[in-house]
């Protein structure tokens, strides 16, 4: 079968490689769709995986091979495929925090090497009791290949200490940033202001519940004034910082009231620099988060089938495997106005 090979920094090949095969306890799932990830296209401009990879952990499909001892699952099912599975025995996962589990990247579809993605006609899932999800009747594939983005809006969120009447800013309105914009309004946010120097994307996110949309570029040193004029001259509860980059960093520690909370969601790979008498001086509370849990994609696949979340404008287009570099790569580093780009295999 054709994949997409990742050599290093804006490289990558076509290769032939076998169609994989179900073994002990194992899953193949034939991909639908693989949604390209922000961190999938961090790494293919800055190089940051080891080369070989066929990247890929957006992945939703069907089952068409079981291997022998696997239970609970048939062939045709219609799945979403979680980037990693949990070894359910360490102290993270003892303590409920799979996210954390630290056998997580060594067994991340996609990321890791020996586990090849979904920018591929078939997908191995060697831990499908942790990676599976049924998608319900009421869900397309469309919708659920949003699974795993929505999701990590969603575990961010849930960690993070917001609150119903909250004032929050999301900096960054990519997909992540628009999905949580989404989900603070469900979940009962005062107001929501939305930092993002794209005019599509800004528009976007006042279609999915933000009360107002600014860009950095336009605003400049008025921006922090401007913005901390609409919560009684202090700031923000809660800022979700999901652009990942210095700038966003930065903007987030203005732009949060003394005691309120910074929630890092983007992944910025070069170093931000952090005052830390700002910190201290203003109690402000910053935390990370890394990707979810089954109690995400539960409520997630809920919402979708239930029609509480809008999925209209977050697919940018869907392009054939063929397409992969040229049009889903690296147009996506040269149009900052897309949002996601879902690959066919």
């Amino acid at each position: 079968m054709k994949v997409v090979v990742y050599e290093g920094a804006r490289s990558m090949r076509f290769e032939e490689r076998p169609e994989p095969k179900a073994e002990q306890g194992e899953v193949i799932v034939g991909v639908k769709y693989c949604g390209i990830c922000g961190s999938d296209l961090h790494a293919y401009v800055n190089g940051s995986m080891p080369p070989g990879i066929v990247f890929g952990h957006e992945v939703v499909g069907t089952v068409v091979e079981t291997g022998q001892g696997v239970e609970g699952w048939r062939l045709g099912e219609r799945v979403v495929v979680q980037a990693s599975g949990s070894c359910n025995e360490c102290y993270y996962c003892r303590h409920g925090q799979s996210n954390l589990c630290v056998h997580a990247f060594e067994r991340t579809n996609g990321i890791s090497p020996g586990y090849d993605g979904g920018l591929a006609k078939y997908v191995k899932v060697r831990y499908p009791r942790d990676m599976l999800h049924r998608i319900p009747d009421e869900v397309s594939f469309e919708d659920a290949v949003l699974v795993d983005t929505i999701c990590v809006a969603l575990g961010g969120i849930r960690k993070s200490r917001f609150q119903i009447g909250d004032n929050v800013v999301v900096v960054g309105a990519g997909a992540i940033g628009l999905c949580a914009v989404q989900l603070l309004k469900i979940g009962g946010a005062r107001h929501i202001t939305v930092v993002q120097p794209s005019p599509a994307k800004r528009e976007l996110a006042l279609g999915f519940g933000a009360d107002v949309a600014f860009s950095p570029v336009e605003e400049g040193s008025n921006l922090q004034g401007k913005l901390v004029s609409f919560y009684d001259n202090i700031g923000a509860d809660v800022v979700y910082e999901c652009a990942g980059t210095v700038e966003a960093f930065q903007s987030a520690l203005g732009l949060v009231r003394s005691g309120g909370q910074v929630l890092l969601l983007g992944v910025n790979e070069k170093p931000a620099p952090v005052v830390e008498v700002e910190l201290i001086v203003r109690e402000i509370d910053m935390k990370g988060s890394i990707a979810y849990d089954e109690v995400d994609v539960q409520i997630c696949l809920d919402f979708l089938a239930r029609g509480r979340f809008r999925t209209k404008g977050l697919v940018s287009d869907i392009i054939g495997l063929d397409e992969a570099i040229d049009k889903g790569f690296e147009r996506l580093t040269a149009l900052k106005g897309l949002v996601k780009i879902v690959v066919a295999p």
